[in-house]
């Protein structure tokens, strides 16, 4: 994120949220909501959100710190034939593969944090998260469908451990999460050009105690219901209770500018699950709120961030569209800070 404040330069107080969301088949709401529009290209629907608020005492922080991240990847096939199903088209002729594959976790717990700043203008930021977690999905459903006289038929193998069973409906008591994340943010700011790379997630570990895990085969089953589309499948596998330790993807920013007496030139790159976004933008420091405009090139989304001169407070609001419901790339940030002693 362009301009974000990297620490303090005094003792004092922090309060920050982040919010990123991207769904490339159907726009985020539709994609939680009723697949009313068909889907486009794309393979992949996922959110990184991030409350954080804590202490700074000379170069220490301590805090409090609340997590949700969802990933969801596929394939054009299978957001295909689910939007036929949910609107009663017929299905789509000869064999398809589908693909789901998930990975979410909800969690809260303290953080820890270290900086680290050197007179020739670099700078560097350690945070440990202790996690506590209490939701989570890790799994993959694959294998290949057919229609014959409108019915699917077909199978899929599955493997998969969750803290609710969104599939078979399996009962049992919730599993408890515990488990350690850590970021790392390294830059340089001088008065000509500043850099900054910010890694999530460098090493994660969520050691999660007797989790469910299913794993099996799913074989279609033709009841005869004519002129309808279904899927009764037969799954033939295991179900354990086991320990489990769950990884979470790297997600990391990386961000460059070029100060001039009244505009700055930025660039700024995102990589995720390995798809690169990058997003030229320009900061004008001598208005009020020091706004700066970027533009996604990837999903066409723009960015407004405002700000003060010394880095106390920042609000970022960026989208791919005017109308929130046809949204497919959404940014929400702020932060706000104050010294107390």
């Amino acid at each position: 994120m362009p301009q974000e404040s990297v620490a303090l330069e005094n003792n004092g107080i922090q309060l920050s949220f982040t919010s990123r969301t991207v769904s490339e088949a159907l726009p985020i709401k539709e994609f939680a909501d009723e697949w009313r529009t068909p889907p486009g290209k794309g393979d992949s629907t996922w959110t990184r959100n991030r409350f954080d608020q804590g202490v700074w005492y000379e170069d220490w922080g301590f805090g409090y710190t609340q997590r949700f991240d969802y990933q969801l990847r596929y394939n054009e096939a299978t957001t295909d034939l689910y939007y036929r199903d949910e609107n009663d088209l017929d299905p789509p002729t000869g064999r398809v593969p589908v693909l789901l594959e998930i990975s979410q976790l909800r969690a809260q717990g303290i953080k820890l944090k270290r900086r680290w700043q050197w007179s020739s203008g670099f700078f560097a930021q350690a945070d440990l998260s202790l996690l506590s977690a209490s939701d989570f999905q890790d799994g993959i459903l694959a294998g290949e469908l057919g229609s014959d006289n409108e019915f699917f038929s077909g199978s899929a193998r599955l493997d998969y451990r969750y803290s609710e069973d969104l599939l078979l409906e399996h009962q049992f008591e919730p599993p408890e999460g515990r488990g350690i994340a850590l970021d790392f943010n390294i830059g340089y700011a001088g008065t000509h050009r500043s850099a900054s790379l910010v890694v999530q997630d460098l090493y994660s570990a969520i050691e999660w105690e007797q989790a469910p895990h299913t794993f099996g085969a799913f074989d279609s089953v033709d009841r005869e219901v004519a002129h309808a589309v279904q899927l009764n499948p037969l799954f033939t596998g295991k179900r354990l209770l086991e320990d489990y330790r769950q990884r979470m993807p790297v997600y990391a920013t990386a961000h460059y500018a070029e100060h001039r007496a009244s505009v700055d030139w930025a660039l700024d790159l995102e990589l995720f699950d390995g798809d690169l976004r990058y997003r030229p933008g320009l900061r004008w420091d001598q208005l009020p709120g020091n706004p700066y405009l970027g533009y996604e090139v990837v999903d066409g989304q723009w960015l407004l961030q405002l700000g003060d001169d010394r880095g106390f407070w920042h609000f970022q609001l960026g989208s791919d569209s005017a109308d929130w419901e046809s949204a497919h790339s959404l940014t929400l940030a702020f932060g706000f800070s104050a010294p107390i002693f």
